[in-house]
């Protein structure tokens, strides 16, 4: 997204470099446990059917969080005081976890789901913020953006030195995981709290469900598919490639390789999304998206050698990177400015329910005939899914504004 800054905001998009480094540290943190959490705690003594459970439950917290925390944020009419309390609530709560998590599980349930609770909606209010900054002063949001991708990248490449002589059985060898997020973490909120609140001005309206009535147009219930079934069908490939690697014979050391070159894609295409839109918009992004999912799936479910699924990975820059940037904005786009946090975490929430069956579905499927053989159904369904999307997206046009078609109508 590229949006002309208005004369009296001239200057205001030098503010930019800062969403770019809070989206840095916000990923730098989020890479950790992402990557490392199941394993410390499957060293911790956690068997796989309790990891399986902590999972259930951090994603149906996960999908439900964002949308508390969006209804918090639109009704103070602030992004940054929420994001501040996450940041600093999950730095005190995963320490937590790693001293206190081997009582009981039941202890550590509750302190897993009370860490998802507060991580999991950080960026799509981050997200929020940075959209609306860009849309009132101008700049791009996929430059901004990528700082996540290199943000996530950074501890990832720290790992392989910091952890390469790590002990397969001590947990205790992965304490600079726990570290290393408590310190962004615990930066990122003191730099937030250095950045413009921006808050919205004019009388505070009054929190009417109705004004999301946009939500119900063909167009946006298309996207709204398109997003679900973009998280249903590509959630397994998350949860399952690392497997998968292993099962090609991919050492422990160089995994963590084919996910920085996603990351490099990924961050390579969100640096130029703005030109991608004004060339091609927001729809082709989308579709192209989906069928990149089904060609990158159809890929792995064949199990080439390392080379070809290490390239195949560079596919990423439109399974995630171009799916994302589009997502963004047409969300953006559909929602009224005043309910946009909420509109922002109600996509999150959406894409969290589709991400929680397509992993119970994906799963089953992965137990009972493998996982390449549940790569190629997924890779299957996403080439059905996008023709459905682009046939939806063709017959339903988004003729109109419409989100200031629901301003209009509040104000009326």
């Amino acid at each position: 997204m590229s949006v002309p800054p208005t004369s009296d905001e001239s200057s205001e998009p030098t503010h930019n470099w800062r969403f770019g480094a809070l989206y840095f540290l916000s990923f730098a943190a989020i890479a950790l446990p992402g990557i490392y959490l199941n394993l410390f705690l499957e060293r911790r003594g956690v068997s796989k059917i309790q990891l399986g459970m902590l999972g259930a439950m951090g994603a149906w917290v996960g999908a439900f969080a964002p949308m508390f925390w969006g209804f918090v944020s639109d009704r103070i009419q602030r992004r940054k005081p929420p994001i501040i309390v996450m940041h600093w609530a999950t730095a005190f709560l995963l320490p937590l976890i790693y001293v206190f998590g081997d009582r009981s599980f039941w202890w550590l349930a509750l302190l897993y789901v009370a860490f998802i609770f507060f991580f999991r909606p950080a960026i799509s209010l981050t997200d929020a913020w940075s959209l609306n900054h860009v849309e009132r002063t101008g700049g791009d949001y996929g430059h901004v953006r990528m700082w996540g991708s290199f943000g996530f990248a950074a501890p990832l490449l720290a790992s392989l030195f910091l952890l390469r002589g790590s002990s397969v059985s001590d947990a205790s060898a992965l304490l600079p995981v726990f570290i290393g997020f408590c310190a962004f973490r615990v930066l990122s909120g003191f730099f937030t709290m250095t950045m413009p609140d921006e808050p919205i001005t004019g009388a505070r309206p009054k929190m009417e469900w109705r004004a999301l009535r946009p939500y119900l147009h063909p167009f946006a219930l298309t996207f709204f598919f398109a997003a679900f079934a973009g998280s249903f069908l590509f959630n397994p490939y998350y949860t399952f490639f690392s497997i998968y690697l292993d099962q090609i014979g991919i050492a422990d050391r160089y995994k963590g390789m084919f996910w920085v070159v996603a990351v490099v894609a990924e961050s390579g295409l969100i640096a130029v999304s703005g030109a991608f839109l004004r060339r091609f918009g927001r729809v082709p992004l989308l579709v192209t998206g989906i069928a990149a999912m089904s060609a990158r799936l159809f890929i792995y479910a064949a199990t080439p050698s390392w080379q070809i699924v290490l390239v195949t990975q560079t596919l990423h820059a439109f399974t995630f990177g171009g799916f994302h940037v589009a997502a963004m904005q047409t969300i953006q786009r559909i929602t009224p400015p005043a309910f946009r946090a909420s509109g922002q975490t109600m996509y999150t929430s959406l894409m969290g329910v589709g991400g929680i069956l397509g992993g119970m579905i994906g799963g089953i499927i992965a137990e009972e005939y493998g996982i390449p053989y549940l790569f190629r159904v997924l890779a299957i369904a996403a080439a059905g899914v996008s023709v459905l999307v682009m046939i939806g997206f063709t017959v339903f046009r988004e003729d109109t504004p419409l989100a200031a078609t629901a301003d209009t109508e509040n104000d009326g």
